[in-house]
């Protein structure tokens, strides 16, 4: 159906202020949204049944937190069908109520102008109830999904939005986190695996530099009794945005050594999140999670090499910068306004 060009009212069902990559996805975009003058309702899932491991910020006054996960199916539908939208996009269908929603789709469809499933699986479902929602538009961010023109022909390819580019004064937030000021920091995200590629950095490259390590409370961790000069453990349950930031601010290079997610992620969300910090992000070159990417980030083989790799930034910051640079051009070519965009052309054609 066609909708005129004007300020549009948007719904969006979807992971809100969590640490899933769902969320990452959805925050600069309805953020964009709001910024072009359109008006934006989050319906997001409750404090207590949840998308990811934790918050990382303050809900904004039009978040509404009326649904649960699909294993307690819960749904509230009076935020919803009493809502005056004109679009209702749902990010990630397995992860919500699904159930109730289809008891309510039909008197969605009723009210808006356009249904929209944003498609978060790395392959096609094979559940029955996935394909029960006869959605207006069908929306991909990886070209590796084009499996879902199989069934959705018209499926649309919109890229991932990526967080803004952003910076903050390097000194200023190492005073902030208490980190030192006269070394390299090597910031690695915990990963799962660590041990095998941190644990054997050269003698020179740890008179250089810092090890930082962020781990959650709990965490497993060899090192955790006897840490040693050359390396810093920090605990934190979860990271808010605002620390997700700063230790990339602080840092002169992070590790994200991820190959694959426990669920049908098709990219790592967190790439996408940090590309605009002005940090080097080095990620694993056997990984097939960083798709599109290029040079915009540097890519490892074995332990060896990270370990020559870490050293090169280490002595020539250039190189750094050189990343750094690709990646800030990247993440304008899809920068949340940009994205934003294309989905209200969607909306609107």
């Amino acid at each position: 159906m066609l909708i005129k060009r004007r300020k549009l009212k948007i719904g969006m069902m979807t992971a809100w202020n969590t640490d899933s990559g769902v969320a990452v996805h959805a925050e600069p975009l309805g953020k964009a949204w709001i910024e072009m003058g359109h008006k934006v309702k989050v319906f997001s899932f409750k404090k207590d049944d949840f998308h990811g491991d934790g918050f990382t910020g303050e809900d904004e006054e039009y978040v509404l937190r009326c649904f649960g996960t699909s294993r307690t199916n819960f749904l509230d539908p009076i935020p919803i069908l009493t809502s005056d939208l004109d679009v209702f996009v749902v990010q990630d269908l397995r992860m919500i109520a699904v159930e109730n929603l289809a008891r309510i789709f039909s008197l969605i469809k009723n009210k808006v102008k356009k249904t929209v499933h944003i498609v978060h699986e790395n392959e096609l479902p094979e559940e029955p109830w996935f394909y029960q929602f006869d959605w207006d538009e069908v929306v991909y961010f990886d070209e590796r999904q084009e499996f879902l023109r199989g069934i959705y022909p018209n499926a649309k390819l919109i890229p991932f939005p990526c967080f803004p580019n952003r910076r903050e004064d390097k000194i200023e937030i190492r005073k902030k986190l208490s980190l030192p000021l006269d070394r390299k920091i090597v910031y690695s995200f915990c990963q799962r695996g660590y041990g095998l590629y941190l644990r054997n950095l050269p003698e020179e490259l740890k008179e250089k530099a810092i090890l930082l390590i962020v781990i959650p409370p709990g965490y497993e961790m060899l090192e955790k009794n006897n840490v040693p000069p050359w390396m810093i453990i920090k605990e934190e349950e979860i990271l808010s945005k605002e620390k997700f930031d700063n230790y990339l601010f602080a840092s002169d290079m992070a590790i994200l050594h991820k190959f694959q997610s426990r669920y049908y992620a098709v990219v790592s969300s967190t790439v996408f999140q940090a590309l605009g910090a002005g940090c080097p992000v080095l990620v694993p070159g056997g990984s097939s999670f960083f798709y599109p990417l290029k040079d915009e980030v540097i890519r490892y083989g074995d332990a060896e090499e990270l370990s020559k790799i870490v050293n090169e930034l280490c002595t020539n910051e250039e190189k750094g910068k050189s990343v750094v640079r690709k990646a800030t051009q990247f993440v304008e070519d899809n920068s949340p306004e940009k994205i934003a965009r294309k989905f209200i052309e969607l909306f609107t054609k």
